[in-house]
């Protein structure tokens, strides 16, 4: 929904304000605060109420409130309009002080050629607008006030104008300039390293090892001066690499033991390396939650992300070691995905994390711990995540790399300037570890290979898991189709060097589509792939764009009525002449059916999910936070409490399936109401399950990399 609240314009789907020329980005925290006072209007909301609805958790720091409710009041400061939009009523709370109405379409204001954002690149489709209103008219004034007025907005226009350009080099001004670098590999045991960490003296080297065949996770350090390694192990667990200890010699590690469904955080001592001194227990940890922890220097409080709901998103933790008790210091943004790999400064002064929101690019914020002030140093162009951000050496900066565009930001208290550098030979790193400014250790994006694999007697007493269709790249996203010649499986694959569909049948395999791509990143462009219950027509996203391929004609159309639509599900209905899909509209989801032949849309009012799966015979089923629905019937069966936090979901006639992605796949007998589950050796990416039970994989499994060091000239 968007309001009008005082002069303002509230986008809430775009997280700004607007108000004429002027335009004002919210970070997700003050967006969840300033709709919880639109939902209250003329009621005084208590900080108590505060704390269990926009940060919901038992207990908040009242410096974190007083925080974000100086920033909101500071954002609603207008420059015309002097009156305060937020009111403190003393030991009691806070109101809005205008009464806000909600907005129509045809009243929202387009976005101002000049507005004002602490971003050079916005992504956003006007298409995202929402309902909107007619504004009231603005009250007459005489001739010598409106003057002032315009003379005085003009004035801040022109002064935020500057400000933005003097506080951050972003957009046209920054000059990309192109270097060449020295690639060096720094690691070379056998499966894909990954993860580099640099302690912060920058003596060692700290990294994860994944066995390709295994899946398994190992621990190394290594001592740059001599290369001089050591293996870190956990009796019973698997471990990988958090990060080190801020100005110590002691690296955090996350150990699990995924058959037990265990996770610990456990920090080493290697002050006396190479001798590896004792493991502590730091505190238990989440599974899903991989690379975002970093202790304090004085041992005394640990950092992290995690989910407490996952439609929420991650927010950043501090847990008191001493007390055992558990704070927020970075609220969750409200979407998915959220606060990520939190570093800390090598004064221990600040915190750098990136915040990502699904369909949006990333950014990188600084937050003081004793100014209490966050920042934003950077945000991306593309919405394509990384995690390759490290903090400079003087605590004044930072690296962060956007594809092969390596940027230096450096930041006091009145500029935030980027310096970017086009790395030739082109890279793309997911991790970095920066040893000094002109040099840093990185491991690849691409660090997982995707196969087939069909599994028969998954949760029996000898179950079979047979590869599919095995090239040098990635294949995925496979279903069972028929055509004119009988049964085949068609899937999407890479080995032609592009995103291209490909068809199995009587032992041959033979590529369907030969489509070209505008840019160069032609890899994982098509996805989705979703067969009809009569197995003659696929749905598939090409280029953010549905398509459905006819297996009979063997022709692909668009659809073109889907198109601009933030479709979050989809599948076939029964009938074969439907596409049953979930949309989110003023970020809230419905259930719509879409006839393919009459181009009708019909609302399924009584269905509030957040994923659609179906059977082989084309049952839909809708899943809710906590429900699996038939939506022939309405039937409904509670989820099992993993399923909740599951990623991956498939269903038959007797079975609901759900995997965490990580290693562990459960089944719910829909009869019974009883639970099996299994491990399988590879990361469940997808799956598709046939009438007699058996799957059909998308696997991921690490791939042979190394960590590689580069260096460049100043």
């Amino acid at each position: 929904m968007n309001y009008q609240i005082g002069p303002w314009q509230f986008i809430s789907n775009r997280c700004v304000i607007t108000s004429n020329n002027l335009e004002r980005e919210l970070d997700p925290l003050l967006v969840k605060l300033l709709l919880h006072f639109v939902n209250k209007p003329q009621q005084i909301v208590s900080r108590q109420a505060l704390i269990e609805s926009v940060w919901q958790q038992s207990y908040v720091d009242d410096n974190a409130i007083n925080r974000a409710i100086s920033e909101l009041r500071k954002q609603l400061a207008h420059p015309t309009e002097k009156a305060p939009l937020l009111k403190t009523h003393y030991r009691k709370g806070y109101s809005l002080t205008v009464v806000p109405e909600q907005l129509t379409r045809e009243s929202v204001t387009e976005k101002p050629v000049n507005s004002i954002s602490d971003s050079a690149t916005d992504t956003t489709n006007s298409d995202d607008f929402t309902a909107a209103t007619i504004s009231k008219p603005v009250p007459e004034k005489n001739i010598k006030t409106l003057l002032a007025y315009t003379l005085l907005v003009i004035t801040c226009i022109f002064s935020i104008v500057w400000l933005v350009l003097f506080y951050t080099s972003e957009g046209a001004g920054d000059v990309v300039k192109q270097v060449t670098v020295n690639k060096v590999a720094s690691t070379w045991n056998i499966g894909s390293e990954v993860h580099p960490e640099l302690s912060s003296d920058k003596h060692y080297l700290a990294y994860t090892n994944v066995e390709p065949e295994q899946d398994f996770n190992r621990a190394f350090v290594k001592r740059l001066s001599d290369q001089r390694e050591v293996e870190i192990t956990y009796p019973g667990f698997q471990v990988s690499i958090l990060s080190w200890q801020l100005n110590q010699h002691a690296v955090l590690l996350q150990a699990t033991n995924l058959k037990q469904q265990q996770c610990e955080m456990v920090l080493v001592d290697l002050s006396q390396f190479p001798i590896i001194g004792d493991a502590k227990l730091i505190k238990k940890c989440d599974l899903r939650y991989t690379g975002y922890a970093q202790l304090d220097q004085n041992g005394e409080y640990v950092y992290y992300t995690e989910y407490k709901n996952e439609q929420d998103g991650s927010g950043l933790y501090k847990f008191d070691l001493e007390l055992q008790k558990e704070s927020i210091v970075i609220p969750p943004p409200g979407v998915m995905y959220g606060v990520i790999m939190p570093r800390l400064s090598h004064s221990g002064n600040k915190i750098a994390y990136i915040l990502s929101q699904k369909g949006q690019p990333f950014s990188v914020f600084s937050y003081d711990f004793n100014t209490r002030e966050t920042k934003r140093l950077f945000k991306a162009k593309r919405r394509t995540i990384s995690f390759a951000f490290d903090w400079l050496s003087n605590d004044k900066g930072v690296i962060v790399f956007e594809d092969s565009d390596l940027s230096s930001i450096t930041f006091n208290e009145n500029n935030i300037i980027k310096h970017t550098l086009n790395v030739t030979p082109a890279i793309s790193p997911y991790y970095i570890a920066v040893q000094s400014a002109n040099s840093l250790f990185y491991s690849a994006n691409k660090t997982q290979a995707f196969s087939l694999i069909k599994a028969t007697d998954t949760f029996g007493d000898n179950p079979v898991y047979e590869p599919l269709y095995k090239s040098d790249n990635d294949d995925y996203s496979i279903v069972e189709v028929i055509n004119k010649a009988g049964p085949a499986h068609v899937f999407v694959s890479e080995r032609s060097g592009s995103s291209q569909l490909w068809i199995a049948q009587n032992g041959l395999t033979k590529q369907l589509s030969f489509f070209n791509y505008d840019d160069d990143s032609s890899t994982y462009k098509l996805r989705g792939l979703k067969v009809s219950p009569n197995k003659r027509r696929i749905l598939l996203i090409k280029n953010k764009r549905f398509s459905l391929y006819d297996l009979n004609t063997q022709k692909f159309y668009p659809l073109e009525m889907l198109s601009g639509r933030k479709i979050e599900s989809y599948i076939w209905s029964k009938n074969n002449e439907s596409i049953i899909y979930i949309e989110q509209l003023d970020s809230k989801n419905r259930v719509v059916e879409l006839n393919l032949l009459t181009r009708d849309t019909r609302v399924i009012e009584d269905i509030k999910a957040n994923k659609l799966i179906s059977d082989s015979e084309g049952n839909a089923y809708a899943i809710t936070f906590d429900q699996l629905i038939r939506l022939s019937d309405k039937q409904s069966w509670p989820l099992p409490k993993n399923a909740r936090k599951a990623n991956v979901y498939g269903v038959s006639k007797d079975y609901f399936y759900y995997s965490d992605s990580i290693s562990r796949i459960a089944r719910l007998n829909l009869k019974e109401g009883t639970v099996q589950d299994t491990h399988v050796d590879f990361r469940p990416i997808t799956f598709e399950v046939s009438s007699d039970n058996e799957i059909l994989f998308t696997g991921a499994k690490y791939k042979d990399m190394q960590i590689i060091q580069i260096s460049w000239d100043e």
